[in-house]
């Protein structure tokens, strides 16, 4: 069998796993990137070069954060103070967006989205609120906050990361090219 057909066969088993099985997310990538080194379908180097991203271990330390603030009861704390008990959406949008837009543009803005799910859950129960006229929003202000900073985003700790290598390779044929500062983005992000 061709290694053409294969990526085919694993990409195609990946999606319908992906869309009809409660495997987790990670276990079914993991489980492909598997198949994609049994068959030798990339160099070794090659398919685990991710993982040693900066950007992509950020992130993953991040979540780690995140799950620790909600399971030790931190983030409710917070929410309380910064949110409290709003009686209607536009209220609670004024409440929510312009803190979760401030806090992703310095702490990623995935996992601050990640850990904000529940919160914004629990709310919508006790508050009476439609749930997503919150989620919604909650999305395009993280997006927005982590479009300010270098660590705002996973993309933009990845697309740095790409930068910093190729400049640690000399290339020569990008001379205008400079490391991605922390406050760079937001020339564009902020506006």
């Amino acid at each position: 069998m061709s290694p053409l057909v294969i990526i085919i066969i694993i990409l195609a088993l990946t999606f319908v796993l992906l869309i009809f099985s409660k495997i987790p997310p990670a276990a079914i990538f993991i489980g492909a990137l598997t198949l994609t080194i049994t068959f030798r379908l990339a160099p070794l180097e090659d398919s685990l070069k991710g993982f040693n991203n900066p950007g992509v271990l950020t992130v993953g330390a991040l979540f780690m954060i995140a799950a620790g603030m909600y399971s030790t009861g931190a983030i409710s704390i917070l929410s309380e103070k910064l949110i409290g008990r709003p009686h209607s959406i536009f209220k609670a949008q004024l409440k929510i967006l312009p803190n979760i837009a401030f806090g992703s543009a310095f702490l990623n803005n995935t996992p601050l989205v990640a850990m904000m799910i529940p919160v914004i859950r629990d709310l919508s129960r006790s508050c009476g609120l439609d749930p997503k006229k919150l989620f919604i929003p909650l999305s395009y202000a993280s997006i927005l906050g982590g479009t300010c900073t270098l660590i705002g985003t996973a993309t933009n700790l990845v697309i740095a990361g790409l930068v910093n290598e190729n400049l640690e390779r000399g290339a020569s044929d990008l001379p205008y090219m400079v490391p991605v500062r922390m406050f760079d983005l937001s020339l564009v992000g902020i506006p």
